[in-house]
């Protein structure tokens, strides 16, 4: 990624940007399990702006693991879950404490059952204003 003076190339820069604009935040210092884990799976061997993407799944992030424009690294971003995965009546990830909450049949509203939070229908949350 960088070049002899610790600095970026501008090809690298225009990459790092143009997955930000996706919607994922550069993650300058990523956990070691996830570069292992895209090394692992060749992201680094290919190059360029249209090389391998991968996704990995952590407890309240979503990384993703794009290979540099010359191929000899990995970049990896990250984005909360609850603004990767879209939220519905059945399943999703809490926006409170991110963790991912599925309805069960005993809820009357998808539930996290770690936080409390639960997600109701905007016809049942007006009912609850008024």
């Amino acid at each position: 990624m960088p070049n002899g003076g610790h600095q970026r190339r501008a090809d690298e820069e225009e990459l790092i940007d143009a997955v930000e604009d996706e919607g994922w935040e550069y993650y300058a210092d990523p956990p070691d399990w996830i570069v292992e884990s895209a090394t692992a799976d060749g992201v680094d061997q290919s190059a360029g702006f249209d090389a391998d993407r991968e996704v990995y799944q952590g407890d309240n992030y979503v990384y993703l693991a794009v290979s540099s424009v010359h191929g000899r690294d990995i970049h990896v971003f990250s984005q909360q879950k609850s603004e990767y995965y879209e939220t519905t009546s059945e399943e999703g990830v809490c926006p409170n404490c991110q963790a991912y909450v599925r309805r069960y049949d005993e809820d009357d509203y998808l539930t996290c059952h770690r936080c409390g939070w639960q997600y109701k229908p905007l016809k049942e949350r007006l009912r609850n204003l008024f």
